[in-house]
This record gives structure tokens, C-alpha cells and sequence, in this order.
């Protein structure tokens, strides 16, 4: 069978059945491993498909877009891979420190994930978040108001203000995309102002994206790969994703879903 001859069973494959693994590949057209990536990296950059770790998937470049009254609470899904960032991101968390929380699920997450020990300062314009943390005694909460929308949550220009009058160790976040040729970016304008806010008077930003966020684009751009000081990711990812980051001068950390 001659290279576009497999790349084009590939594909026929892939559509078949949403995924396919390195090593099926390798057993249905007697190839390496090495040759089967090279087949998946050209294929995905045709827009073909979306490499993962070990395979690829059905490729889905657009964000999810949230339904209009949709907030992390209501998730009743087990999501291990947004647990799995989001009790790393935790770690980076030390005692006494002002950090912000997302108001995505993975800041959901981790406000769950906090120690109830730890004493932190948290901003957060999240309605979901906030009730996650109230009943944390050590946590010192700040409520980041303005006009909330039906996702319960805040960013409008009383929001934007409330934050420039506050300095931060750590913030963190998670948009609705990240691809390392666009950033992080969002369905709707009205957050990017906040997170450009937040980002500038922060001493640390940091990225917390499950692997199902990364290589997709949203609407409107947020900021550039390289102003996160670390990215937190699963091993979702294609398998050259810290190689490529890397050269942006973006440190990523690359968590097991099992961790």
C-alpha cells in the first residue's frame, strides 16, 4: 500500500470510529511507530485530525460554547482530566498568598481541591467558586462583583476596576481554547478585558487546560502562549506539545490522568 494510499484508510478509519491508536496502526498496515506519527503529524497538519498521546482523535478546533446558564456546579460528570490539572495547579498554591481562581470548571476544581488548612487570600468572579470556597475557614474570600451573568458569573467594568486596585501572587486560568499558534481565547468579549486585568497585576499566571482545550481556537483572543508563565496539562496532548511550547518559552507541566 503506498503512503496516501494508508493515509487515506487512515482518515476513513478515524471518521469510522473517532480515534485511532499508534499501535493499532502499526499492526493493520505492518509500519513502525515512527512512521505511523509521521502519518498522524501530516494528516493533522491538514486539519485531518488532532494527534494525541499515543493516536488521534476526530479533530474539533472550535471551544465548546456553554450553554447560557451553565455553571460548573451543575457538571455532574466525572471529568478525572480536569481533576487531574486542577489538583496540580493546587500545588503551586503556598501559604499566605492572594491568588485568583478561574471561573471555569477547572476553578471549580481546585476551590474543591484547596485545603481546608491552607490560609490564601482567593479573588474570584465566580458565583460556583465562591460558594465551593465559603466554607473553607482559612481561605480569606473576595467576591470580584459587578453585573453577574446567568452563568453566575462577573466581568464587567465595576469587575474590571475591583481587580486594578488589587495586587496578586498567583492567578490562574482556563479559557475555552488554547492553541500555541492563537493562546488562550474565549466564545464571548466580555471576559477578555478581566483576564488581561488580572494578567497584568499578577505576579504569576498560570494556564491550567485539560488536554480537550488544547489545539482548538475560540473567538476572541485572550493573550499569546508565552505570557503564562507555566501551562498545566494532561497527557492528552499530542506527544511533542512541551517540545513545541517550549519554544514559544512556555514551560508545561504534563500530568497523568491517574495522578
Amino acid at each position: 500500500m503506498f503512503m496516501e494510499e494508508r493515509q487515506k484508510d487512515i482518515v476513513k478509519r478515524l471518521n469510522e470510529t473517532g480515534r485511532v491508536l499508534v499501535s493499532e496502526l502499526q499492526e493493520r498496515y505492518g509500519i513502525s511507530a515512527d512512521c505511523a506519527r509521521r502519518d498522524l503529524r501530516t494528516l493533522e497538519g491538514k486539519g485531518l485530525l488532532q494527534r494525541t498521546h499515543g493516536g488521534a482523535i476526530v479533530p474539533d478546533m472550535q471551544g465548546r460554547f456553554p450553554e447560557e446558564t451553565y455553571c460548573p456546579a451543575d457538571c455532574e460528570e466525572e471529568r478525572p482530566d480536569y481533576r487531574a490539572v486542577a489538583a496540580e495547579a493546587v500545588k503551586y498554591i503556598r501559604d499566605g498568598e492572594v491568588v485568583y481562581l478561574t471561573s471555569s470548571q477547572a476553578g471549580y476544581e481546585m476551590a474543591k481541591l484547596l485545603p481546608d488548612s491552607l490560609s490564601v487570600t482567593v479573588l474570584t468572579n465566580s458565583i460556583s467558586v465562591a460558594e465551593a470556597l465559603r466554607k473553607k475557614p482559612a481561605v480569606r474570600l473576595f467576591f470580584l462583583g459587578g453585573g453577574m451573568n446567568h452563568r453566575g458569573n462577573c466581568h464587567d467594568c465595576y469587575t474590571v476596576n475591583m481587580v486594578k486596585s488589587i495586587h496578586m501572587d498567583r492567578a490562574f486560568f482556563s479559557h475555552t481554547a488554547f492553541d500555541l499558534s492563537f493562546g488562550a481565547s474565549l466564545h464571548e468579549c466580555s471576559g477578555v478585558e478581566l483576564a488581561r486585568a488580572v494578567m497584568e497585576n499578577s505576579a504569576v499566571n498560570i494556564g491550567v487546560y485539560p488536554s480537550c482545550k488544547i489545539g482548538r481556537h475560540s473567538v476572541h483572543a485572550v493573550c499569546r502562549p508565552e505570557e503564562y508563565d507555566l501551562l498545566i496539562t494532561d497527557s492528552g496532548v499530542s506527544e511533542d506539545f512541551a517540545g513545541e511550547a517550549g519554544k514559544l518559552g512556555l514551560p508545561v507541566r504534563i500530568v497523568g490522568l491517574s495522578e
